[in-house]
């Protein structure tokens, strides 16, 4: 309850957003050491200069965190911090989890995060019937496999992922760009409550919250954040959906994508993510298959974190002796070493079109002289 209660405080200090307060519970190893701690030890934190150690040195002069707690949970009685066994752990590892997340719905579906895998399904708010039909086949595929299905309840590909999933009789979480309680956009007002009811609504808002353009970027972190991977259904170049694709790489989720046609521009997006090294869905069962090959939650309800040497999937397979390899194979084999590698960092490396590389690092992890590993990482084998 105290630990608790200081994530409120600290949350509600101005200056200090989730990066900020991530960091100094790291520093600290608990809020509760941290609001006790010396102005000058908060100086030791990265991103806390004089201006911002002044003021919450002032901040927490003036505020007693159990007290905050007792009248917030008066107000707001639905909410998780980090502190609390409820809050997922697999959203708390990426780099700027909510320090306060409200909720509605089934609660145990937050403890069904731990035991399930969980794939945040995206994409345009105005799908083709292409779109729209592959969005309610994947998830109907994720349900039939127990899979959790993590949306944004926005219109379109959001909707519809929701929906199937639902009419499936599996399980969904939205997260919400406003309060747990408002219904927005007004069309998926049943659809609201069908969730409500039977899923789970998650936001950083509280309740009363109304829609605000500067909210729904902010939430895609957390669809991001609690998938074990993301899909793009269909997108254009310019989507929201490509900013929560982006999000699960950067926090080493793995990225998928439905390829389209070039005549559909709701369909650029997805092709983009393609071209930059997101997988591509062939079938029903792409998704399904990756998802028996990444890394096992362990009973925290975190990623394993393998050492490298272990995360080598099938390499054991490999021959000892490479085959013959082009001139091409050789220099990109040669910029992977023992330790992961991102794509982006070797197409710098080797200054090849981010193409011509993916198709040469397909033919090594078939030779098994390479490996992928999440969020578009190699490593040798």
């Amino acid at each position: 309850m105290a630990e608790r209660a200081y994530w409120l405080a600290w949350s509600q200090a101005k200056g200090l957003g989730p990066v900020l307060l991530k960091r100094l519970c790291a520093h600290f190893g608990t809020l509760a050491s941290a609001w006790h701690a010396d102005g000058a030890d908060l100086l030791e934190v990265e991103g806390i200069g004089l201006g911002l150690g002044s003021s919450l040195v002032q901040y927490r002069q003036r505020v007693a965190p159990l007290d905050l707690l007792a009248q917030y949970e008066q107000e707001h009685p639905n909410f998780w911090t980090p502190a609390d066994a409820e809050y997922p752990a697999l959203l708390y590892e990426i780099a700027d989890p909510p320090p306060i997340l409200f909720y509605r719905g089934r609660l145990e579906l937050a403890g069904a995060l731990q035991l399930m895998p969980s794939v945040g399904v995206v994409g345009t708010r105005a799908p083709s019937a292409y779109g729209q039909r592959w969005t309610r086949r994947l998830a109907q595929q994720l349900v039939a496999h127990d899979v959790i299905v993590v949306s944004g309840l926005a219109k379109g590909v959001d909707r519809y992922a929701h929906q199937q999933t639902l009419d499936s009789q599996g399980l969904t979480i939205a997260v919400l760009g406003t309060g747990v309680d408002q219904v927005y956009p007004s069309i998926n007002g049943d659809l609201h409550d069908r969730i409500a009811r039977h899923g789970l609504l998650l936001s950083e808002h509280p309740n009363g919250t109304p829609p605000d353009r500067a909210h729904f970027p902010r939430r895609n972190r957390i669809i991001a954040g609690l998938s074990r991977a993301v899909v793009v259904t269909e997108a254009p170049a310019r989507s929201g959906a490509l900013i929560t694709a982006q999000l699960a790489n950067d926090y080493g989720r793995d990225v998928f994508a439905v390829p389209g046609s070039l005549d559909n521009l709701n369909s650029y997006g997805c092709l983009e993510l393609i071209n930059q090294g997101a997988q591509m869905i062939l079938n029903d069962m792409t998704l399904i298959v990756a998802l028996g090959q990444l890394p096992q939650l362990n009973p925290a309800g975190r990623l394993e974190r393998e050492a490298s040497g272990d995360q080598s999937g099938d390499c054991s397979t490999a021959s000892p002796t490479p085959p013959p390899l082009s001139p091409a194979m050789a220099q990109v084999l040669a910029s992977i070493t023992d330790e992961p590698t991102s794509l982006d960092n070797l197409v710098q490396a080797i200054a090849q079109p981010t193409g011509e590389v993916l198709a040469t690092l397909v033919q090594l992890e078939l030779m098994g002289l390479v490996t992928q590993l999440p969020g578009m990482r190699y490593q040798r084998c």
